[in-house]
């Protein structure tokens, strides 16, 4: 059986938590955890990962761009990661980012700061240790209908969506395949010639994050 990789972008308090987490898996994984500061990733120094003080988004962009890769990336930085590589990818084609737009018949839509659009199915904070099952809440037991990154997937309007899904890899984190993001860069870099605007989203079954871009 294969070590499972992950590199986790972020060493705060939820990357630190991931790490710990993942290390309770007993197939021993392999981790890489990156953050731009110095002093929160000495903190994950006792722990058996590899760490390394860098730029997150700097440094997944290196990392892809050599070939290089792990099983999963679990973004615990406080952007959308998936998007920014994207656009940073895709700013020589002329890609910039847009201003999201407040899609009402969302589940509990609200605009962030940075204008990136944030759902949740839950319209209460959900606990740090749910499992995420896919058949219903671990907090109301209701049965679940249609998981957020489909309703994501399915939105109709003036523009296109696409969605990368984030996995439950242990309990309360969530993270995505680097294949998953490389596919979904050329799936946009496909768009260059268009002027529609292209929302990407990450999304888990219940919250996910919508940013959005187009080419000028």
């Amino acid at each position: 059986m294969r070590v499972p990789s992950y590199l986790i972008i972020g060493c705060g308090y939820f990357g630190s938590r991931a790490a710990k987490q993942l290390l309770k898996k007993k197939s021993h994984p392999k981790i890489i955890a990156v953050d731009k500061n110095r002093e929160v990733v000495k903190k994950l120094s006792h722990l058996p990962i590899e760490t390394i003080v860098d730029d997150g988004l700097s440094y997944l962009n290196q990392f892809l761009s050599e070939g290089r890769t792990v099983h999963y990336v679990i973004p615990s930085v406080p952007f959308h990661l998936a998007f920014e590589f994207i656009l940073l990818r895709l700013k020589p084609f002329g890609a910039r980012r847009a201003k999201a737009p407040f899609l009402s018949g969302l589940p509990n839509p609200m605009i962030g700061k940075t204008g990136d659009l944030y759902t949740s199915i839950a319209d209460f904070l959900c606990p740090e240790d749910c499992p995420e099952p896919s058949r219903y809440c671990t907090v109301t037991r209701k049965k679940r209908e249609k998981p957020l990154y489909d309703i994501l997937r399915d939105l109709k309007g003036p523009f296109e969506s696409r969605v990368i899904i984030s996995q439950p890899l242990a309990t309360g984190v969530g993270g995505f395949q680097p294949k998953e993001l490389l596919a979904l860069l050329e799936d946009v870099k496909k768009q260059k010639n268009s002027r529609d605007l292209i929302l990407i989203s990450t999304a888990s079954r219940c919250h996910g994050v919508t940013s959005a871009l187009k080419f000028i």
